[in-house]
């Protein structure tokens, strides 16, 4: 377990999947705690964040198969770098990686804390020699903790997009207006808002979504946390082929190239 602090927050996060294990705010735990029916509490999300159709794509002509949000997750990853206040992690592929996606690559994953605000970042490296598709993302629970009754959103181009418990993606389904309220997601349902600028709890958290493309937003019917997850790429509609070298809404990245992205949270 590594450890970061400042004069406000106290960050414990696992080398398993670089996973968030613990956020103190002013002596306050912040960060959901795998105790209501869902085990996770932070996971990354790589080299997909969703869930494929049956769990399985094609890229260069091959089929693979891939676990809902990636494998990153449920691996160690090697801290490269660690001050006081951050720390980065690195995940690099390997033999058993390219059996279920064929790129070699280097992921990063960096937490900061400045002040109140707690700065999470992903890079992914693309160290193969042909072209490298692929989808990201974070998923961070946080506790609910009395007063939220709804979820506040700035930016965001209004076609918000519902996802059922396969994952399957329905554009005709949403919800209107910038402010959302907390028991839409009370029948665990996850709700897309691409272009989504800013998340606020009151009196809770603010999420700025930096260049992050998507938020999603859900919860497994529990009223005690809700969680606000950062995404670079979009589930498939019914009927759209699982096929990386084609498929729209992704990351692509030429031999030898990074992507880069940054998101904070600030708790109030």
């Amino acid at each position: 377990m590594q450890i970061i602090s400042n004069q406000y927050l106290t960050l414990s996060v696992s080398e398993e999947g670089a996973e968030a294990r613990s956020i103190i705010y002013k002596g306050e735990e912040r960060l959901y705690q795998g105790d209501q029916g869902w085990k996770r509490r932070s996971p990354i999300l790589f080299p997909w964040a969703g869930r494929l159709r049956n769990l399985t794509y094609t890229y260069d002509g091959a089929t693979y198969s891939l676990p809902q949000h990636g494998f990153a997750r449920d691996h160690i990853l090697e801290v490269t770098e660690k001050k006081e206040d951050s720390v980065t992690f690195r995940l690099l592929s390997d033999e058993n990686t390219l059996l279920s996606y064929p790129r070699a690559f280097a992921l990063y994953v960096t937490y900061r804390l400045e002040g109140n605000t707690l700065r999470f970042s992903m890079a992914v490296e693309n160290r193969s020699e042909k072209e490298m598709t692929f989808g990201i993302g974070v998923h961070p629970g946080f506790i609910l903790r009395g007063g939220e009754e709804r979820l506040e959103i700035e930016g965001g181009d209004g076609n918000f997009i519902l996802l059922d418990k396969n994952g399957s993606r329905d554009d005709s389904l949403g919800v209107e207006g910038s402010s959302i309220p907390l028991s839409f997601f009370r029948d665990n349902r996850t709700l897309i808002i691409p272009g989504a600028r800013k998340a606020i709890l009151k009196e809770n958290l603010e999420l700025d979504m930096g260049d992050w493309q998507n938020l999603v937003v859900w919860r497994n019917g529990c009223d005690s946390f809700l969680c606000l997850e950062p995404w670079a790429n979009l589930p498939s509609r019914d009927g759209e082929e699982e096929n990386f070298n084609t498929r729209g809404n992704v990351q692509r990245l030429a031999p030898g190239e990074m992507w880069k992205e940054e998101c904070s949270f600030t708790f109030l």
